[in-house]
């Protein structure tokens, strides 16, 4: 019961981040850009007939893709209904209209893409609901809000053609490491969720080829509040089941400790980011 009230926070929490997510998740835009890339180095030689999206978000991945696979069959998913709205929307906009999309090369998109190919499903990603076999499914940065990780990887790759691949980034263990460092030595509980290295996915996807790639990303802030601001802009401002918010005191001497390791005008948070891409065709 708990597991499900937190659910639905989330999915509230990111609907009401729709409208300013594109313009506070910088670090989602840049490794949605990194893992398309990953994607179409280790499938170069096919494209997928069939995608499933898992966390779409406002689509930063849905478009990078669609540059790539334009004649693909598309279930594109979230959470949040706000957001796969937001998603739909601006896919549109960039795709037809003319404002956005002059010409097809202006956006990257090299040919027309049919619009009536992509499905707009609300979804959580733990409890799928669509029948495969997909030939590729993807996501950016989602699967750390998964409670069952390693159980969810293990149905979605049985969600897999033959030949499919599973391609995600998600947070890794040294996300804000130094934020977590602070709240230890001020003897605070962790707030965010645990998140596992790359050994970890090699161990629970023990079945597939797993490829794994580590990059740090860093955002930069003008002082604590802000980096807590662009977390809430985002709908990430999130604590672990069971853990409840600091309380003002606690959040102050917080801060207060975080900002003094910066000299500069401004503080940076850094964003661990693991790149997995797996398959069961040791070819892909």
């Amino acid at each position: 019961m708990i597991e499900v009230t937190w659910k639905k926070d989330l999915a509230r929490r990111f609907g009401a981040a729709a409208q300013s997510y594109e313009t506070q998740s910088e670090v989602q835009q840049k490794s949605a850009k990194v893992l398309a890339d990953h994607i179409a180095a280790k499938i170069h030689n096919k494209k997928p007939l069939r995608i499933l999206e898992i966390g779409c978000g406002t689509g930063y991945l849905t478009r990078e893709l669609l540059k790539l696979y334009p004649d693909a069959h598309w279930w594109v998913t979230d959470i949040s209904a706000d957001m796969l709205a937001k998603c739909q929307s601006s896919l549109s906009d960039k795709i037809t209209n003319p404002e956005y999309n002059p010409n097809l090369s202006s956006s990257g998109f090299t040919q027309a893409v049919d619009l009536s190919k992509i499905h707009f499903h609300t979804m959580d990603g733990e409890a799928v609901d669509l029948g495969g076999p997909f030939d590729l499914i993807c996501s950016n940065m989602a699967f750390q809000w998964f409670h069952d990780l390693e159980g969810t990887l293990g149905k979605l790759s049985d969600l897999l053609a033959a030949d499919g691949t599973l391609a995600f980034s998600t947070l890794s263990q040294e996300t804000f490491g130094l934020w977590h460092k602070c709240q230890s030595e001020l003897g605070i509980e962790r707030l965010a969720p645990e998140f596992p290295d790359a050994a970890f996915y090699h161990d629970c996807l023990s079945g597939l080829h797993v490829d794994t790639r580590q990059q740090k990303f860093v955002q930069c802030h003008k002082d604590g509040l802000d980096f807590l601001g662009t977390l809430r802009e985002i709908g990430a401002h999130s604590s672990r089941i069971g853990r409840s918010p600091l309380s003002v005191r606690q959040l102050r001497t917080l801060l207060k400790k975080y900002e003094s390791y910066f000299t500069d005008a401004h503080i940076e948070a850094d964003y661990d980011v693991v790149f997995v891409l797996c398959s069961k065709n040791i070819e892909n």
